[in-house]
């Protein structure tokens, strides 16, 4: 086997192995599972992370637009407590 072969096989296995570690840290919630929380008073933050003309267009009560590629420079607006969920939704993928 070659050493180009043999190295594509590792990374492949070391982004399987840390993508399923990431997902782990940030779980996948259902729309179900949102509204019982805030049907409940459960302090959550909804961030709408599409752009900002799809936020016009409708979005969920209570949310606050911050597109994806802006997180980083809009950290600020997020809450300091870390007890506080963090609840992105976009449009989904394409």
């Amino acid at each position: 086997m070659s050493k180009a072969r043999v190295f594509l096989l590792f990374l492949f296995g070391f982004m399987i192995s840390f993508s399923s570690t990431v997902f782990a840290q940030f779980p996948i919630i259902s729309a179900e599972e949102v509204k019982s929380w805030m049907a409940g008073k459960r302090a959550v933050i909804l961030i709408d992370s599409r752009l900002p003309d799809e936020y016009k267009s409708g979005h969920i009560p209570g949310a606050i637009n911050v597109p994806a590629e802006r997180i980083r420079d809009e950290a600020g607006r997020l809450p300091k407590d870390k007890a506080t969920p963090l609840i992105f939704y976009c449009r989904g993928a394409g």
